[in-house]
């Protein structure tokens, strides 16, 4: 994958951020920097991310955010309330791994939001 500009400014812009965020959310990010980036371009440069697996995608609230993973095996824990995302290493789950399985997310309750 090449390194474009705008797929360095999203790159740049999700790397600042822990919780996912949306193509629209980055993009009202960039432009109140005054990077010059259209919202079609930052959809595009989110879809060429998630290809090339160095950003995962996430259904939050009915719309699809965006975070930069670390590296390694893992899969992710994602609350259903707030959106929120936890990293886990795979060898967690190996009773399900050893049965086959390829575990991306998990959902569930946040701790903040289990005590609200």
């Amino acid at each position: 994958m090449t390194a474009t500009s705008s797929r360095l400014l999203v790159l740049r812009c999700l790397r600042t951020q822990r919780e996912p965020r949306s193509a629209g959310e980055i993009h009202a990010h960039l432009r109140s920097r005054g990077d010059r980036v259209g919202l079609t371009t930052v959809y595009r440069t989110l879809a060429a991310l998630v290809r090339a697996d160095l950003v995962h995608a996430f259904e939050r609230n009915g719309e699809t955010a965006y975070r930069i993973c670390d590296e390694g095996e893992h899969c992710h824990v994602v609350c259903r309330a707030c959106g929120a995302v936890t990293e886990i290493a795979a060898s967690a789950l190996q009773s399900a791994l050893a049965h086959g399985f390829r575990i991306e997310e998990i959902h569930g309750t946040c701790a903040g939001c289990l005590g609200r």
